[in-house]
Order: C-alpha cells, then structure tokens, then sequence
C-alpha cells in the first residue's frame, strides 16, 4: 500500500511540476490552446465540431482563476494526473502492484499522450480521463462486483461520449474482448448493463441533441478525414490503408524498442514471456480489435489521412496490455532498470518542454502581442470583432484582447450587434474576404471600407528571425446589426 501511494504522489508531483513550469515560462499557445480562449468562455451544450466536456472544464478552471496561461495548463495536467492514477489504481486491483505501476508506465512511451498531450493536448486528454474512469469501474468490477459499479459505468460512458466522439471504441472493445477472456467475462455484471446505458444516456442526450440540430458546425471538420493522399499511386483504400498502419507503427514505435530492449537484457531468457495474465490478454485483444475496426472504417468510408491521436482508443489498451505481458516474467534487475528509464525519459520530457519555450523561432514563442497593439492602433473606436483561418491567432488575440470578440472558424458564428469593425488576421483571410464575411453573416452592402495592413512580429528568444502577420480591418455600416 504504501509503494501504491507513493507512486500517486509522485504523478501528482510531476504533473504539478508541469503546471508549474508552463505558468512560469507563459508563451504563446498553441491551436487547440487558443481554441479554449474562444470557445470555453462560456458554458453551452455545444460548440462545434468537438464534443463539449473539455471545453466545460477549461470554462471552470477559467472562472476560478481567470483567462490565463495557468488555467490552460491546470486543466490539462489535472486530467492527465486523473487519467495516470485512475488506470494505476484499476490495475492495481487485479494485478501485482509493481506490474500495475509498469502497465500505466505504458502511457509515458506513447508521445501522442506524454508529448503531444503537453505540447497541445485539449479534447483529447478529456477523452483519456474518461478511458481511464470507464476501465477503473469494469477493474472494480472484476475485483470485487458492487451495486454502484453499474451507475458509475454510465456516468463514465456519458462523459466520454461528450469528450471525443471516438472514444466509443474504447469501451466498445472492452466488452467485445471480456467476451474472449473467461476470468473476466465470468466476473463482468452484464445484467446491470441496462443501468449503465440509461445513466449515460441522460447525460448524452441534451448534448447530442445540440449536435444533430447544428449539423453544419458539427460536421465542420469532417475534410481533416480527406486530405489528398500521402501515397498517391496507389488506389484510394490502399493509401489510406498505409497510412493507417504507418501511423499506428510510429505512434508504437517507442513503446516497442523500450519493451524489446528489456527483453534483450535477460539473455537467453529473452523469449520466455509465460502465459499472460488475464487482464494483459483482455487489454491487448481490446486494442487489435479496435485496430481491425478502424482499418474496416478507413478502407468503407475512404480516409485518406491518419493522425495518431485519433488511434488513443486502441493504443492505449494494447499498449498498456503488452507492457504487463512483457515485463512480467523480467527480472527484479531488468524492472528496476526499466523504471529508470521511465523516470529518465519523464525528466528529459519536462527539460524538453522547458527548451522549446526558450528558444527557437516556433508557434510557442511568436509575440502575438505585437500584433494585438498594431492592430489596436488601426481600429476605429468601438466594439471589434476577430477572425483567423484556425484558432492561433484569434485565441492568442482574445487573450491578450480580452474586450475584443473571437469569432470561431465556424459556420453562422456572427458579430455581436453595434460591432464596428472585423479584422481578418492572415493573407488566405484576406484573399478569400468575401467569402469569409459571408460565412459569418456579414454582406458587402454592410462593410464602409477595407484596409490592408501587416505587423512585423517578433520571437520571443529569436534576435534575427520575424514573421510579417497581414491583416485587414473592415468597417461595418452603423455596427453590425
């Protein structure tokens, strides 16, 4: 018990040194940081092309502590300490503490979660504290079944199927695969599933409802399926099938060279893996399933581009799977190495995050400052509006520019009445005015004049390297109405 707890404070302590870190060295943010300046100030049942339940949180921790860099950070490093300690203590229950500890170590070798969830993590790690809510009550279930166990599902069920929408394979292939293990099938309350469903549905019905009746904003960011092929000599379903399991390899690949150097270190002992254990089989069966769904799912509906994210539902139980199945039959001496490497690769992440806010000519460092006083100094008096391509620099200008408003890339998201002004930020903005005014409600019979301007930035650690930001102002007829 006593290794259990020390173990939770210490992914406590290094998630709280993350925030820490990100308060202190600030920077810009990036996209789907920025996005929460636009689209968390507020709480609503929807808000576009993403499911809502980040969006809440960030709205919370923005009303305690305000619109700024530690609440951005706050938030996502207490979901992914919740999503760390919430599988850590699911594990624990079924299997020997020491191997839970390495099985959630699993989740520092995947970069989509450990990097990537820092860098620029939002809707995401809202999905994987909610993967791991919904594994710790089915690890609680199989421990020890109780009345509350059925509730607690639903409740974990609803929020993940508000956090991200492909979070549904997750559970999906937990319940497929608890059928191919007997030791969890025997010992999974499937007579109560009906009180799980009805527990999720009332949380998921008013936000789906919001969904199906804004299908336009829902659907807005469907083309990211579609990008023109990477390999384009090869039939459609065949490139997209390649990029599938090139992306799935590399998303792995860390995971993987860890696992087979620690298999080389025991010698002639290297392929005796032993029978795995239930939870290992259960957990590494749930994620090939997933795997086969998602290439049934590139090849039907002609996906032509894979992000790794995207993946988290299946590589997270297949990943955490074969860490126990792997590190089971090692050595004390080959664990304790490998927990070394662990902690190694924690600290060189928290060095790494530090380095990249320090130096470089990169998106973190951009001084959109600059160009919330350049732009402040062109603008006519009264109230404005802000438009960009992606969320970058309309967020990064709403928090620098509080009083100004942000309208999201989206369909139908329109100026406040008696606004006088819209600055569209950047040249495809600009080159595509009219249609972007269009877009969100605004006619040319309304805009009085259009002028063009740009503002020379500069990086935040970079002496030679600017970027020119062009933008436009355009002026509404007696506001926007």
């Amino acid at each position: 018990m006593r290794q259990d707890r020390l173990f939770i404070w210490i992914i406590a302590a290094y998630f709280a040194a993350h925030t820490v870190l990100r308060t202190i060295l600030g920077g810009s943010f990036e996209v789907d940081e920025a996005e929460m300046f636009v689209m968390a100030q507020e709480v609503h049942l929807g808000y576009g092309p993403q499911a809502p339940l980040y969006n809440w949180v960030q709205a919370g921790a923005f009303a305690l502590f305000g619109a700024n860099t530690f609440a951005v950070a706050a938030t996502k490093n207490l979901l992914l300490f919740v999503t760390y300690a919430l599988f850590f203590d699911g594990l624990r229950r079924v299997i020997p503490p020491q191997t839970a500890v390495l099985g959630t170590l699993a989740l520092l070798l995947l970069p989509n979660v450990s990097w990537e969830g820092q860098r620029a993590g939002s809707h995401s790690i809202a999905m994987l504290a909610t993967m791991a809510a919904t594994f710790w009550v089915m690890a609680r279930q199989i421990e020890t079944p109780k009345p509350w166990h059925p509730i607690a599902l639903g409740v974990a069920l609803g929020l993940g199927g508000i956090a991200k929408f492909n979070f549904w394979l997750f559970p999906l292939t937990l319940f497929l695969s608890a059928l191919t293990v007997p030791a969890i099938r025997t010992q999974m309350t499937w007579r109560t599933l009906w009180h799980t469903g009805l527990v999720a549905a009332l949380i998921l019905i008013a936000p789906m409802a919001w969904m199906i009746l804004h299908s336009d904003q829902t659907m807005a960011s469907a083309y990211k399926f579609y990008y023109p092929p990477k390999y384009e000599t090869l039939p459609t379903w065949l490139a997209g099938l390649v990029e599938y399991g090139v992306q799935t390899l590399a998303a792995l690949a860390l995971l993987l060279l860890v696992l087979i150097g620690a298999r080389l270190a025991q010698g002639r002992a290297a392929l005796r893996f032993g029978p795995a254990m239930p939870v290992s089989l259960w957990l590494m069966r749930a994620g090939m399933i997933g795997l086969g769904f998602g290439a049934l799912a590139v090849v039907a509906f002609g996906v032509t581009d894979v992000q790794p994210r995207w993946l988290l539902p299946m590589l997270m139980p297949l990943s955490i799977g074969l860490m126990i199945w792997v590190t089971q039959s090692l050595s004390p001496r080959t664990k304790r190495a490998l927990l070394a490497v662990c902690a190694a690769l924690a600290v060189l992440i928290l060095a790494a995050m530090a380095d990249t806010r320090l130096r470089g000519a990169g998106s973190d460092s951009m001084r959109v400052d600059v160009l919330a006083q350049a732009i402040a100094a062109d603008l006519p008096e009264g109230p404005v509006a802000v438009i960009s391509g992606n969320y970058y620099f309309v967020g990064n200008l709403k928090y620098h520019r509080p009083d100004w408003q942000a309208l999201a890339p989206l369909p139908n998201r329109v100026p406040a009445p008696g606004t006088v002004a819209v600055v569209l930020v950047g040249g495809d903005m600009i080159a595509r005015s009219k249609a972007v005014l269009a877009e969100h409600g605004i006619t040319p019979e309304t805009v009085t004049k259009v002028t063009q301007h740009s503002a020379i930035l500069p990086y935040r650690f970079e002496d030679v390297k600017t970027i020119d930001v062009p933008y436009a102002i355009v002026e509404l007829k007696n506001g926007a109405e």
